[in-house]
């Protein structure tokens, strides 16, 4: 087999975007080059494939990132089909590849972000982790044919870890289904909101974003609305639950939503909210952009790289930077729009200078290139 690509993750939300966005770049440079491409997969998440693609059912199925069981699924996978190469799209160093499947394989990984190296203040990792995620790293730059990151500001930390890393920034774009008009009427709210669509782990930041808007309550009009967080919202953090539960007519927690729902309901917000203390690219605020919603984001690095002048910043430790730039485009219909418009511009822009097929292209000109 030429290359193996793990998909395992393709239902997740964030990693299970990055893999199906590559699949469709692997198998036309396969067939170009006409190379031979197998994914692992889990049996109950199949990704549509051509028929070209080989299937290697993940043994044991189900393996959690991080785990004994992943690198068990790696190892039965390296023996069955002798790889020349494998791409595995986030960071865990595959032990088997010194064992007899892995032997002379070159290996490819996607490292999205390094939160994981963050002080568990802000990434929610324990020490044992935080040095289970360096070691990973680690050996990925030192042992890796390449590595491809989602940012540029990914990249450079990965640099702190192994100057001679070698990294490739390959951006992804956003779907073009973004840039498409959606139909308002598939959208759960009605009325004037401000939008958060992520999860709610300590480095997004979300009691800033309820801070900063039960201090304008009886200012703007608007509802807050924060999806994708779901159940998990009453565990995190004291702060968040007893804000939503006491403004039930102002903070809606829509939870998990169907694609259609949730992209109706990014172009129906008059505003998105991004207010993380770290990212590795980000893009919630880039679909946002797509469908003409304005964006307010905090002023990180890979946010702003991410977003560039297409977006409004504040800093992500202080709610009243966010509060002011609330009252003024809440207030301001003609401000809004501009900046809206500017977002639109920009997404534009940067999907003229993404190269979506850019790490799919690298990996299958080096096989060919080791081939000939």
């Amino acid at each position: 087999m030429d290359l193996l690509f793990d998909a395992r993750h393709v239902r997740q939300s964030g990693i299970g975007t990055y893999i199906r966005t590559q699949l469709p770049h692997l198998e036309d440079a396969a067939a170009r080059d006409h190379l031979s491409l197998a994914v692992l997969a889990d049996p109950d998440s199949l990704p549509e494939l051509r028929p070209s693609t080989d299937v290697i059912p993940a043994t044991p199925p189900q393996a959690a990132m991080y785990s004994a069981a992943e690198q068990s699924a790696w190892r039965h996978a390296f023996d069955l089909t002798r790889p020349r190469a494998v791409w595995l799209p986030h960071y865990p160093y595959p032990l088997a590849r010194a064992l007899s499947g892995g032997r002379g394989m070159s290996l490819y990984v996607t490292v999205h972000d390094t939160i994981h190296l963050l002080p568990e203040a802000i990434s929610g990792q324990s020490r044992a982790r935080r040095l289970y995620a360096r070691a990973m790293l680690s050996a990925d730059a030192k042992f890796c044919r390449r590595i491809f990151t989602v940012s540029e500001a990914t990249a450079a930390t990965l640099r702190t870890i192994e100057p001679a890393a070698p990294v490739l920034v390959t951006p992804i774009p956003v779907d073009e289904i973004w840039l498409q008009p959606a139909d308002p009427e598939l959208s759960p709210v009605r009325g004037r909101y401000l939008l958060y669509v992520g999860n709610t782990k300590r480095h997004k930041n979300l009691p800033l974003v309820l801070e900063a808007f039960a201090s304008l309550k009886d200012v703007v009009p608007h509802k807050l609305v924060i999806a994708g967080g779901g159940a998990s919202l009453r565990t995190l953090d004291e702060r968040v639950r007893r804000l939503a539960e006491d403004n039930p007519d102002r903070v809606l927690v829509t939870g998990q939503l169907d694609f259609a729902s949730l992209r109706s309901l990014v172009a129906s917000a008059e505003l998105l909210i991004m207010p993380s203390l770290y990212e590795g690219a980000g893009l919630p605020p880039l679909e946002a952009m797509a469908s003409r919603t304005a964006v307010l984001s905090s002023s990180i690095p890979a946010l702003r790289e991410t977003c560039g002048d297409g977006a409004e910043y504040f800093d992500p430790h202080k709610p009243e930077e966010l509060a002011q730039l609330l009252r003024t485009y809440c207030a301001d219909d003609a401000a809004r729009v501009a900046l809206a418009e500017r977002g639109h511009a920009h997404v534009l822009a940067r999907q003229q200078r993404i190269c979506a097929a850019a790490s799919a292209e690298a990996i299958f000109d080096e096989l060919v290139s080791a081939r000939t």
